[in-house]
């Protein structure tokens, strides 16, 4: 007779094995992301890397053509917005297509009109509308991603967000291989014979042919099928009783919550004004410090103590309780899940991706400097080098898979820190198209690699209750810092040179491995399973 008391030992899962772990880049919800991943990638190098190369060409100094990279603020600025695209539903197109897919149409449509915009402004007569549309593509681009990662998040649990983040990537890449070396390639052919400086009208050809392109996200959007939508009954009747709570007991708060929103606030704020000059990093940093300090006091005073109270009025009560539940829980769920470790999270997601980012706004200018053509750029960097980049994108999800998520990302952030040494070699050998290639397709592989372990990382973050929200607060920090210090790349450049630059952009990886080496020490909080919802699936 057994015994009832005896424990029952479960043993693990076992490991998928490699027909399913391979199968599951064909299932519906991998193929969506794949198209999608080319409409999210697109925009990108078009207000960034490509559009460099067209300034520069253009006779657009350096110094100016890193300072204008901070359009690519609107991607670490998003979670703003996120709230907005998470739980507003659109007019007309809402009814019709529904929260996350009328959100990724209409951010579609305007990305579309802003490229249309790009390509009729001529940034060698006046930089001004050029840069009016780029910013207009950014914001539009980065609504985009809000939507589309609430929908991929959604799309299937969190075992196979690895696959989803690769196939995304993988289209993400196809779109970049597109906007950079086909916009190149574009651009080329529509030079007349004799040309020596820059055409507008080859320019222009290109960019239109980019605004069409987006087409491919806009026929996906249309041929999908939304995700279950939430329960909009319980929603409001949650709301309701958050009003009324409120009503009675007013808003309560303790100092660490209200330091916390208050540096965010006045971090954003800087960031906001960097464009416009006048900001210096120690007031940056001076803001960050505020926001650890408010985390780590979470560990101590979140919920703890007598908290303060702020009484609401009756008519204020239901404002207060839908930014209560839409703009304040998302990020309050967050600390409360993770606590003091939260701070290490975020910090490691700050800087994870810096190396690429800050070398990455100087590399199409540097390829200009150094007398690659546009062919050999487009060939090169724009379509073998991406296509080492789907090889990396592919092998990280892979490894996500098989050796887990954080070690994968360790091995990301070592290989991309180290890849930026190469361009540093590179900057010695002049035009050198061996040399060229063989730096690209090591930048590339090891990008894709971290690329596809950071998507995955930050998807597990993630409480299904606050997908967009939260994967874009996750994903707008991860571009904040990066972007601000790519700003000044191109005075570096011009003061201390290529060579230099980049063995600084390398230096800048190394806090990275021992943020992913301590968050490895330090995962106190399991990812949420999260079954799948799509209706057609």
């Amino acid at each position: 007779m057994s015994d009832p008391t005896a424990t029952t030992v479960q043993s693990p899962p076992a490991k998928p094995t490699w027909g399913e772990t391979l199968r599951v880049y064909t299932e519906p919800a991998t193929l969506r992301m794949l198209f999608l991943g080319f409409s999210a990638g697109l925009p990108l190098l078009l207000v960034l890397g490509t559009l460099s190369f067209r300034l520069r060409e253009a006779g657009v100094d350096r110094t100016t053509i890193g300072f204008l990279s901070w359009v690519g603020l609107a991607y670490g600025l998003k979670w703003i917005w996120a709230p907005l695209v998470d739980r507003v539903r659109l007019p007309l197109l809402g009814r019709l297509l529904g929260q996350r897919r009328s959100w990724l149409l209409f951010a579609q449509l305007a990305v579309i009109g802003g490229l249309v915009g790009m390509a009729l402004a001529n940034p060698s007569q006046s930089l001004r509308p050029v840069v009016w549309f780029a910013v207009l593509v950014a914001f539009a681009s980065a609504t985009q991603d809000i939507a589309l990662d609430a929908f991929r998040i959604e799309s299937a649990g969190t075992e196979r967000q690895g696959a989803l983040a690769a196939a995304y990537q993988t289209g993400y890449r196809l779109a970049m291989i597109w906007a950079g070396a086909g916009v190149l390639w574009i651009a080329a052919r529509s030079e007349s014979a004799t040309a020596t400086v820059y055409e507008q009208g080859a320019w222009q050809t290109a960019y239109l042919a980019m605004a069409a392109s987006m087409l491919v996200g806009v026929i996906t959007v249309l041929v999908s099928r939304e995700p279950r939508p939430r329960d909009a009954d319980a929603e409001r009747t949650e709301r309701a009783v958050a009003a009324g709570r409120f009503q009675r007991e007013g808003i309560h708060f303790t100092w660490p919550q209200a330091l916390f929103f208050g540096s965010l606030l006045l971090l954003l704020a800087t960031l906001v004004r960097a464009p416009m000059g006048g900001v210096g990093i120690g007031e940056v940093v001076a803001y960050a410090v505020m926001l650890g300090v408010a985390i780590a006091g979470m560990r101590f005073a979140w919920g703890e103590g007598k908290p303060w109270r702020v009484p609401v009025a009756r008519g204020a009560a239901p404002a207060v309780a839908w930014v209560d539940g839409v703009v304040i829980q998302p990020f309050a769920d967050f600390l409360r899940r993770y606590k003091w470790h939260a701070g290490l999270i975020l910090a490691l997601i700050a800087v994870y991706r810096i190396s690429d980012v800050v070398m990455g706004i100087m590399a199409n200018p540097f390829y200009v400097d150094m007398g690659f053509t546009k062919d050999e750029v487009a060939a090169v960097s724009k379509l073998f080098g991406v296509i080492m980049t789907l090889v990396g994108a592919f092998l990280g999800g892979v490894l996500a898979l098989r050796i887990g998520v954080m070690r994968t990302l360790m091995l990301g952030a070592v290989l991309s820190a180290a890849s930026n040494l190469l361009f540093a070699w590179l900057a010695t050998r002049g035009h050198d198209l061996q040399g060229l290639i063989f730096v690209v397709s090591a930048d590339n592989l090891s990008s894709g690699i971290a690329s596809a372990a950071f998507v995955a990382y930050l998807s597990s973050l993630t409480n299904v209750q606050y997908s967009a929200t939260q994967y874009a607060l996750f994903s707008s920090l991860m571009l904040l810092l990066p972007k601000y210090l790519a700003g000044y790349s191109g005075s570096y450049v011009d003061k201390f040179g290529y060579e230099n630059f980049f063995v600084s952009t390398a230096l800048l990886g190394v806090p990275v491995l021992v943020l992913v080496w301590l968050a490895t020490r330090n995962l106190t909080t399991r990812p949420q399973e999260r079954p799948g919802v799509l209706a057609d699936d």
